[in-house]
């Protein structure tokens, strides 16, 4: 038997999905790339995708899977999952684990948390806090204007590598604003 049929318990509501998303009108359907990962992370659950970021701060082998595939769909779940285990953990390097997973998880949803994470006294959350600043740009996933707050605090901050990043960040940002 192969593993896509070993997974497979039961047919997929497709109909239900696509009502549930919005992508059913009176005139056809609407679909893309944002609503096929919704989809996809609703078949997953809510429950097994925050059970992946718990999976991937523990260093199970296949983490790095779990990663990409939690990159690929940024599920709102599993952003939340991250910023709880951040907030509620006292294992230090699972909250530093949750923010640097939540750099590539995240998308413009979490952008109200970074100031606080910027802000927090542990130097590594500095950091991997400036590196989601980071990614939501590289991958325009945001706006230079939604992160000017954020850019000033990086602009200004006390770690050396925080200010590294902000350099980089605005480098790129020039090199973007010329070619465009």
């Amino acid at each position: 038997m192969a593993l896509s049929d070993e997974m497979n318990q039961g047919e997929i509501d497709w109909t239900a999905i696509a009502r549930k998303l919005g992508t059913l009108q009176e005139n056809g359907e609407s679909g893309g790339s944002k609503t096929a990962r919704e989809a996809v992370a609703m078949i997953i659950g809510s429950s097994n995708l925050r059970a992946a970021v718990d999976y991937y701060v523990s260093h199970k082998k296949g983490s790095e899977l779990v990663r990409h595939v939690l990159w690929l769909l940024h599920p709102w779940c599993a952003m939340e999952r991250c910023y709880g285990i951040y907030q509620n953990e006292k294992d230090h390097d699972a909250r530093v684990d949750a923010i640097e997973l939540l750099r590539v998880v995240a998308d413009r949803r979490a952008l109200p948390w970074i100031k606080g994470l910027l802000e927090d006294p542990d130097e590594g959350i500095q950091c991997w806090s400036a590196g989601i600043v980071d990614q939501l740009l590289w991958s325009h996933l945001v706006d230079p204007e939604e992160c000017e707050e954020l850019l000033q605090l990086m602009q200004n901050h006390t770690n050396k590598e925080v200010l590294e990043r902000y350099s980089f960040i605005m480098e790129y940002l020039n090199e973007r604003e010329n070619y465009s």
